[in-house]
């Protein structure tokens, strides 16, 4: 499959700018700096995986911008962009415990930068919580945001949407084409079904309403791939 090449590729300039944000938040939280730097090589090295067309460096980057914007309704922004950076740190197409390896892995790292243990329990949370991309009542306002953050590519415009799924399609280049159709389209499916794609306010009246439009086209060219039409 085809995917433009402009689309979801980290430059030397991203990687500039990710490695200061990583340094800023690190400092900000009196890490211990060698094993920071030592995360930091072990982040660049995952997210750097030949298989990742969308699960890369480029989606963290997207992320904290999003972030950024909505950073006036965090509670805690440390923990928003924690997750941020752990959440895909183990992405294995073959693999169904990704969530929980990443969480653990995460969990260690910050353990050994020292991070205020305070802070750890609910970035784990939130990248369990990607599992499913589900709540519960008593989850925290930036678990909410921080979810929405990872699904903010679903009300891209079309065009990025659409080199979105393309690379998603990649990743999984090695399940056959009609188990591939059926899987992504029940995903699709039971996003849709929810009374809203996203929890929080603002991330609800940016992106939902061309999200379900995305989504609408891709289910639309899955069906087309399963029946040949």
């Amino acid at each position: 499959m085809r995917i433009d090449p402009a689309m979801f590729v980290h430059t030397p300039e991203n990687q500039g700018w990710l490695r200061a944000r990583w340094l800023a938040l690190v400092t900000h939280l009196d890490a211990d700096r060698i094993a920071a730097d030592a995360a930091w090589d072990a982040l660049v090295r995952h997210y750097s995986e030949s298989h990742r067309a969308y699960h890369n460096l480029s989606h963290i980057m997207a992320m904290l911008r999003h972030a950024d914007a909505e950073r006036q309704y965090m509670s805690q922004p440390e923990v928003v962009e924690l997750a941020t950076w752990f959440h895909d740190i183990i992405y294995d197409t073959h693999a169904a415990d990704n969530e929980a390896r990443s969480a653990s892995w995460a969990h260690h790292a910050m353990q050994a930068m020292r991070i205020d243990a305070s802070l750890i329990v609910p970035v784990e949370q939130c990248i369990l919580a990607t599992q499913k991309h589900e709540t519960w009542p008593k989850a925290s306002g930036d678990l909410h945001l921080f979810l929405d953050l990872d699904l903010a590519i679903l009300g891209s415009s079309l065009e990025t949407y659409r080199h979105y799924s393309q690379a998603v399609r990649a990743e999984y280049s090695w399940v056959p084409l009609q188990a591939y159709c059926a899987g992504r389209s029940e995903i699709l499916r039971r996003f849709v079904a929810r009374s809203s794609l996203f929890f929080t306010p603002s991330m609800l009246a940016r992106f939902e309403a061309p999200a379900r439009h995305n989504i609408a086209w891709e289910l639309k060219e899955l069906s087309s791939l399963q029946t040949g039409k």
